[in-house]
């Protein structure tokens, strides 16, 4: 009698997230060696997607409020937004994060959040193109107290 093996998912072997990522990492870049390949053969220049954090960051002194910008680098998708709000901004420090004239985060013209002591992971899923403006504008309630707020941005598509 024979005996096979029993099937195990990709996945199944993996049991921490760093694990999975360099499996899906693997499996991205082989994608991409395959498509280059094609686009050889065809005569095509071959398509690098890369990967790029551009950051906010402002320090916004007592009611004050000022919208910060930085130029997209890549044409592609914004996959994540990462707001820091330091301990201490007790929810007095309103953000909010766009590009041109998308509001991103929260979705909703002129809305805004307002935390303390996070740094939430937030992912999205937002067309960008290359020179766009990146921007965030930071409203500081807080009537002692400067705050210094960061937003990192990752954004995947092609220079």
């Amino acid at each position: 009698m024979v005996e096979y093996p029993t099937y195990k998912a990709p996945f199944e072997e993996l049991t921490t997230i760093d694990e999975r990522v360099d499996y899906i990492h693997k499996q991205v870049a082989d994608v991409q060696v395959a498509l280059n390949t094609i686009l050889e053969k065809e005569g095509e220049p071959a398509v690098g997607v890369v990967t790029r954090n551009p950051r906010l960051r402002h320090v916004v002194q007592p009611q004050t409020g000022q919208r910060i910008w930085a130029k997209s680098p890549l044409t592609g998708r914004i996959t994540q937004i990462i707001p820091h709000f330091p301990d201490g901004c007790n929810s007095h420090v309103d953000v909010a994060f766009g590009h041109s004239d998308t509001w991103v985060m929260p979705p909703g013209t002129d809305t805004f959040i307002a935390l303390n002591d996070a740094t939430p992971v937030i992912n999205v899923s937002e067309p960008v193109i290359k020179g766009e403006e990146l921007w965030m504008i930071v409203n500081n309630g807080d009537a002692v107290n400067t705050h210094a707020i960061t937003i990192a941005i990752t954004v995947i598509g092609v220079p």
